[in-house]
């Protein structure tokens, strides 16, 4: 189920970082989980994490377009603090971290290619598509196990977890899917039911400065060959580097 978003219309402020120590507010939220503290102190959460967040990704929204110009026709997201427990044991109210979220292609937000945001105690980033179905996911896998296309995509893939980013996705099976052999060359990168990249950890100081978002738009150009690789083959593209 996508989570809810939440809005907005006004243009954020300069990004200038997420204050040093915000992460404490998470850490209570997570012990406290109640709806009456949160209103108590939600302005603390729209100045440590909220208003921050819209700013990030507005800067570096204007910024990923000359790498992906598909971007201007996106909308980013800010994803909305409160939990959807409807289908869950767990009936905590609040996330514990802010998430928002910058497709790079149009497309469904929680479908297309993207830029991801998750921060708070433990700061995450990752971009791709964090999770594929049906005959995107089978055309994927096709251009991964074909020997011409899918060999540099795992040499390249090899490259990038060097420089320090890891493939991360929603589900990854036990098994080899079938038709392929469980001795496939690129087994591991078949048994993903999608690709993202997670980036390396940013460091304290560039989370608590306006230096995040080059940082970020920096590791994204990076990986960019391997994300326009498995675009492609997920709209049924022949994938290749440019």
């Amino acid at each position: 189920m996508v989570p809810a978003m939440a809005k907005h219309t006004a243009a954020p402020p300069p990004f200038s970082g997420f204050p040093k120590g915000g992460a404490d507010f998470f850490r209570t939220l997570s012990v406290r989980q109640d709806r009456e503290w949160f209103a108590a102190h939600k302005a603390d959460y729209q100045q440590l994490w909220e208003t921050p967040m819209h700013a990030l990704l507005a800067l570096v929204h204007a910024k990923v377009v000359a790498t992906f110009p598909t971007a201007k026709k996106t909308t980013r997201k800010v994803f909305r603090i409160y939990r959807d427990t409807r289908f869950s044991k767990d009936k905590s109210p609040f996330k514990t971290s802010i998430s928002g979220l910058i497709p790079l292609y149009p497309g469904e937000a929680m479908e297309s290619l993207g830029l991801y945001f998750e921060l708070g105690a433990t700061p995450f980033i990752a971009a791709g598509r964090w999770m594929m179905e049906g005959p995107t996911l089978k055309r994927h896998r096709k251009a991964v196990a074909d020997d011409a296309t899918g060999a540099p995509f795992a040499a390249a893939v090899e490259k990038a977890v060097k420089k320090g980013f890891t493939v991360t996705t929603q589900q990854q099976l036990v098994r080899v899917p079938k038709p392929w052999p469980k001795d496939h060359p690129r087994a591991e990168l078949l048994r993903h039911k999608g690709f993202a990249f997670a980036f390396p950890a940013p460091p304290a100081s560039v989370l608590a400065s306006a230096k995040l978002a080059d940082w970020t738009v920096s590791h994204l150009k990076t990986i960019a060959p391997l994300l326009k690789w498995v675009e492609a083959a997920a709209r049924g593209k022949k994938p290749r580097f440019s």
